[in-house]
């Protein structure tokens, strides 16, 4: 199977040649009229994602034996190489796991000059095998000569380029274990302070006398990550009993997790073991720990210290074998501040971990909202999907709910769409969108460039303005409150004229 791969770009899918003015094929379709392709990815950006939209049409006019997909990337930058890299590692890494025997090519005529590097980079050092084909408009070209060709990477004029290697060979068998874990329990992110949790879930999970603590917002996933280091840990053998402390009555906790004695109490008319001693040799996962009252606190305690617990009406100890995995939603260090959480207790845990929101994983808002699709699909027998428009508006949204509120509106959505594509107008919020636009603002993180992520910004609001004035720059530059010259100069800096 022949596949291409391609950024689109604003000569997409027709342009005006430079010499006559007249409409002709853009450079995806001039690969394509040259090249035999079974299936076409196409890589949109927000700001490309109609011109996505407008290709993917005109290849299944021009080309109807042709499998045609969009790729969301939500890139706010096109000029940041870090994070083009991840995103093509990502879904290239998708890609060839499906498609194993493939043969890839990937066309460097499209999109930003960023992004040819980013491709040119990947394929000439191996992490993505494939042909590197670029598309010349005719009146650059010879009469009777190819209009695309192919680039050798691997000529001698060319640079060695090799993987990185700076990661031992422990690390990259860490990774893999922690890739497999991730597919076989659902659990998606590339996220970096999401990958960060997973790896630190990862290394705890082999520490089988360490209890971990899981902070989260609500709908955050903590219990997914209770599931991962069960799966990973010595334990995994043996089951996880799951208990929500918020939702046991207060005068029955302690008798719910550390069992009582026939008569211990009105009602208590046999002997029960509690959680803890169903538990035994296995894993208790106490989600939302904060809700427990201090008595509880107390008990738990020397659950964790000493092996113990001491069901209600008893004053014989029973010696128990149990790993602990918490979660809550809350501050727990408020709380121990408060005085409503015991700090010896807080402080027992050996290592906690939090998982960020849904609304700071915005990469991964695209492949996450296609995963929950996907199930959903199966489990009903259809075949619908999310258009790029409805991608980015999922991308926007704040996400009090989290990833279990993105899973709720994903499953509506796909109910009540009329058609197999599901648009923006299909989709079902229960919040409004924010109106504050610092709230799209990304964290910085490592590897962040303000400078480029500033000039990114004011290249977008240039070339917005440039469509909401058909072209002008004199009109586009009244606008802006800048000069045309300051048009031309940014422009012609990148290439995009």
């Amino acid at each position: 199977m022949k596949v291409l791969l391609t950024f689109t770009g604003f000569h997409d899918p027709f342009a005006a040649s430079a010499a006559t003015g007249e409409m002709r094929a853009g450079p995806i379709l001039t690969v394509l009229a040259e090249r035999s392709f079974d299936r076409v990815y196409l890589f949109s950006t927000p700001k490309t994602s109609e011109i996505g939209e407008k290709t993917a049409t005109a290849i299944t006019e021009r080309h109807p034996g042709v499998m045609v997909e969009i790729l969301g990337i939500p890139l706010k930058d096109p000029t940041n190489h870090l994070g083009i890299l991840r995103q093509l590692r990502g879904h290239f890494k998708k890609l060839n796991a499906s498609h194993p025997e493939a043969e890839y090519s990937i066309s460097v005529s499209s999109g930003t000059p960023h992004m040819h590097a980013c491709w040119l980079l990947l394929a000439a050092s191996g992490e993505i095998p494939a042909t590197i084909l670029q598309s010349t408009p005719p009146e650059f070209v010879q009469a009777g000569r190819s209009l695309v060709r192919e680039i050798d990477i691997h000529q001698k004029d060319f640079p060695t380029i090799t993987r990185p290697l700076d990661r031992p060979e422990q690390d990259a068998d860490d990774e893999s274990s922690i890739d497999d874990a991730c597919r076989e329990l659902g659990i998606v992110g590339e996220d970096p302070a999401f990958r960060k949790a997973l790896h630190e879930s990862f290394v705890y999970s082999q520490y089988d006398d360490f209890h971990v603590l899981l902070i989260g917002e609500t709908g955050s996933g903590k219990e997914y990550f209770a599931q991962f280091v069960h799966h990973l840990g010595p334990r995994a053998g043996r089951p996880m009993i799951t208990v929500n402390c918020s939702s046991i009555p207060e005068n029955l906790v302690e008798s719910q997790l550390f069992g009582h004695k026939k008569g211990a109490f009105t009602g208590a008319a046999s002997d029960h073991e509690g959680k803890f001693k169903s538990a035994d040799r296995g894993v208790l996962f106490l989600d939302e720990i904060g809700e427990l009252p201090l008595p509880a606190q107390a008990k738990l305690l020397r659950v964790l210290e000493q092996g113990e617990i001491e069901p209600v009406g008893s004053n014989r100890p029973v010696k128990v074998n149990v790993r602990v995995i918490a979660a809550t939603h809350r501050n727990l260090r408020e709380m121990v501040q408060a005085g409503t959480f015991r700090e010896d207790l807080y402080q027992r845990f050996g290592s906690s971990i939090t998982i960020p929101p849904l609304r700071a994983r915005k990469i991964d808002i695209p492949v996450l909202s296609s995963h929950l699709l996907t199930a959903w699909n199966a489990r009903h027998q259809h075949q619908k999907r999310l258009s790029p428009a409805a991608i980015n508006e999922l991308i926007r949204y704040p996400w009090p709910g989290n990833v279990r509120e993105l899973r709720r509106v994903i499953q509506q959505s796909a109910m009540l769409a009329s058609g197999k594509v599901i648009h923006p107008q299909d989709l079902r919020f229960e919040a409004p969108l924010r109106t504050d636009p610092m709230s799209a603002l990304p964290d910085p993180s490592e590897g962040f460039v303000l400078a480029e992520f500033l000039d990114g910004i004011k290249l977008h609001l240039i070339q917005r303005a440039m469509e909401l004035s058909g072209g002008v720059q004199a009109r586009a530059a009244r606008l802006l409150g800048i000069t045309p010259q300051a048009i031309n100069q940014l422009l012609k800096s990148r290439n995009l004229q």
